[in-house]
């Protein structure tokens, strides 16, 4: 056993953790193409495995170090509020990593099992597979990191996702670092890797060039909108006697916000503002509470803006049974209520227990606004010219949710958020990367609000146009477009799964004649 810590595979195992660590947004220093060593990393485990169950344990106990790494902050919620101790919570970020790191061994597997096969054939074969895993493991309530969400702070590389989706693009990524490793002994490799390379960027960089950025975008199609941030702490907000000074620093904010605004000449004349405030942002039943209900309809009529906030909802069944929604609601100018959207991914252990573990240890998590319900309409929120495409927290690293929206008509995506639960952890930038994937594919400018940031408008070409900061009370101003059309990955989405799984049958049954590596 202790050979194994001496051999190369286990020095390439640190090498892949460590690449994977700090190619993803973390709390040192980002840098992406280093990234591109995890995949390279579990090839070499699974190639210089003796057996197939080793080479599968190799690369999950990699994977389970790589993705703890990363997802540490996992633990932060489960312990900060809900008061876990941090030896329970700690082993339930650990849970996640072992989940996600399954992925890795089987891909470590594949390496082992189809070694024998050239190398350039070999790395298309096992750029199909890392795809097929980050396809898998878009159906779990967890799939996060996708390869390509390392390179999101980089517009330029991410432009495939237009086309092919996200996780082809890590496909590609994937492939491209197995042939970059191959290009050192292998001549059809190095050529292979540079054919692969220019095919991505050469029309990236002529798509970003032939579409400048936007700043302030003008015209019948554009809308002035702000951002306000609360930075409610997560301890205090379900508390009623915080309610009141909850609504008044909204109040403030968007006050502050529209007059910084006005200033600057930001304000529409024909549309009023969207002000959007981020999810759970009022901490009561905005359809019914007595006192603050009247008070925020006041509070939008006066100032003649359409409001998308969040907070919870209940509808009563038939059978007298009470459903909680995670719900954001539009108000209009008028203040009159516009319309609706309820959440439809949960968050495990967040807003539902799953019912094999509902233990009382775990309740406070949903900080006493009870057990939610999904939700099942997704038509988009109509504010003036823009037809809002809601996504809700974590619902935006679903690809398939913001296809249906754009489906629905959507001409913009709008995610709301708290990710106040995290902290000063890397979770916020991970979470706005994943956003930004979404935006890319589907070619649609996305709004995202938050509680404690990073709230962004991001364009249709995945570049940030407005940020704001992150654990302060303050309001953001910017301006989106709404846009037609569909995208080429939105009009192959069906197509793609079932083109990669021909293209894996037919790399496998070419005939191998010789053994490369």
């Amino acid at each position: 056993m202790m050979t194994f810590f001496y051999s190369p595979s286990f020095w390439w195992g640190v090498a892949g953790t460590l690449g994977f660590i700090a190619g993803f947004p973390n709390t040192v220093v980002q840098v992406p193409p280093l990234v591109l060593i995890f995949p390279v990393a579990l090839f070499v485990l699974g190639v210089r495995a003796p057996s197939p169950m080793v080479a599968v344990r190799h690369g999950w106990l990699c994977g389970i170090a790589a993705y703890f790494g990363v997802l540490y902050w996992v633990a932060l919620p489960l312990s900060v509020v809900g008061n876990l101790p941090w030896l329970l919570a700690l082993p339930c970020a650990l849970g996640v990593a072992c989940c996600l790191a399954f992925a890795c061994g089987l891909f470590a597997l594949a390496a082992y099992r189809w070694q024998a096969i050239p190398p350039v054939r070999l790395a298309l074969l096992l750029g199909i597979v890392w795809y097929g895993l980050e396809y898998a493991y878009a159906l779990l309530p967890f799939p996060w990191l996708p390869l390509a969400a390392a390179f999101a702070v980089w517009p330029v590389c991410i432009q495939p996702a237009a086309v092919v989706g996200a996780y082809a693009l890590s496909g590609i990524l994937a492939c491209f670092a197995l042939l970059l490793y191959a290009a050192v002994y292998s001549v059809p490799s190095r050529m292979a890797c540079a054919a692969l390379c220019l095919t991505c960027l050469v029309p990236s960089v002529w798509r970003l060039a032939a579409n400048p950025v936007e700043y302030t975008p003008q015209g019948a199609d554009s809308r002035a909108v702000l951002f306000v941030e609360g930075n409610i702490d997560q301890n205090q907000k379900w508390d009623p006697a915080f309610q009141r000074s909850t609504i008044e620093r909204y109040f403030s904010l968007t006050e502050q916000g529209l007059h910084a605004m006005a200033a600057a000449g930001q304000r529409d004349a024909a549309l009023p503002p969207l002000v959007v405030w981020p999810e759970t942002a009022m901490p009561f039943y905005v359809q019914a509470h007595q006192e603050h209900s009247p008070r925020l309809a006041a509070f939008v009529q006066k100032h003649a803006i359409d409001l998308l906030l969040g907070c919870p909802a209940y509808e009563d069944s038939s059978n007298k049974q009470r459903h909680i929604f995670n719900r954001a609601f539009l108000l209009g100018a008028q203040g009159r209520m516009l319309g609706h959207y309820d959440k439809q991914y949960l968050v495990p252990f967040g807003e539902y227990l799953p019912p094999w573990l509902d233990f009382e240890v775990l309740k406070p998590l949903l900080q006493g606004v009870g057990m939610y319900s999904q939700g099942t309409v997704a038509t988009p929120l109509y504010s003036g010219n823009l037809a809002m495409g809601m996504l809700i927290c974590y619902e935006a690293i679903f690809p398939d949710l913001a296809q249906k929206r754009v489906q629905a008509g959507a001409t913009v995506l709008a995610d709301i958020s708290n990710d106040g639960w995290f902290g000063n952890t890397a979770a916020p930038v991970q979470h706005l990367y994943l956003t930004i994937l979404r935006a890319v594919e589907q070619e649609r400018w996305m709004l995202r609000g938050t509680n404690t940031g990073i709230s962004a408008i991001c364009d249709a070409y995945g570049r940030i146009i407005v940020q704001g900061g992150r654990d302060k009370a303050q309001s953001v101003q910017g301006r989106v477009r709404a846009q037609q059309g569909l995208s080429l990955f939105h009009r192959l989405y069906w197509y793609i799964p079932a083109t990669m799984l021909l293209l894996f049958i037919a790399l496998l049954c070419i005939p191998v004649r010789k053994k490369t590596l």
